[in-house]
């Protein structure tokens, strides 16, 4: 059986949504996919919008402040906001946990009660739940994803303030190639370092 691209399976992704809460506030908000209909349920059919994730980087400067370096006269890059928030990341987790997790955050209905989660999506036994939020594969995830899944693995050497030039050179080196590392890489990389077999 030819296997699904990620393009034709149903993933949940990371995003960043609006949600206007009252007449004067809307707050922004990153959310998987898979929650915008508990918010919309809880603040309203057209409350929750999309938003372009570029619009979390107005205002973000590469370059930090010299203000901002009084004791550590270097700092690593900074990255976007956009890019630190996940966005595009897939669900990877399990569904029964996040089941359980958006009935923790999200409560129950005000004039009803009954779970927002189940309200929407049914009790997580009848699994249309597990079906929305889908069952992702390493090779479904973006490189972004892979990168922090091979380095939260404790893949790139760790280096401190004891540590030798060489060693701290050979940490640098293995980042750099990491970073430019094309996806089919990471992919294998990814499971190699997390014992994870692709399906």
């Amino acid at each position: 059986m030819a296997r699904k691209s990620a393009a034709d399976k149903i993933l949940s992704r990371r995003v960043l949504v609006t949600v206007k809460r009252d007449a004067l506030e809307t707050v922004p908000r990153v959310v998987w996919e898979h929650e915008i209909p508990l918010l919309e349920e809880i603040h309203g059919e057209g409350n929750v919008n999309r938003v372009e994730p570029k619009t979390m980087d107005e205002g973000y400067n590469a370059k930090p402040s010299p203000d901002m370096l009084v004791h550590n006269k270097r700092q690593d890059v900074i990255r976007p906001p956009s890019e630190s928030a996940g966005l595009g990341y897939v669900f990877a987790g399990d569904a029964r946990a996040e089941h359980a997790r958006l009935a923790d955050v999200y409560g129950k209905l005000a004039d009803e009660n009954r779970l927002v989660v189940e309200h929407i999506y049914g009790r997580f036994q009848e699994g249309r739940f597990a079906s929305v939020v889908g069952s992702a594969e390493l090779d479904d995830m973006p490189e972004p994803q892979l990168r922090d899944m091979i380095i939260a693995h404790g893949w790139l050497p760790q280096t401190s303030k004891d540590s030798t030039p060489e060693e701290r050179r050979q940490a640098s080196e293995a980042h750099r190639k990491l970073c430019e590392m094309p996806h089919e890489a990471l992919v294998t990389l990814a499971t190699q370092v997390t014992g994870l077999a692709l399906a």
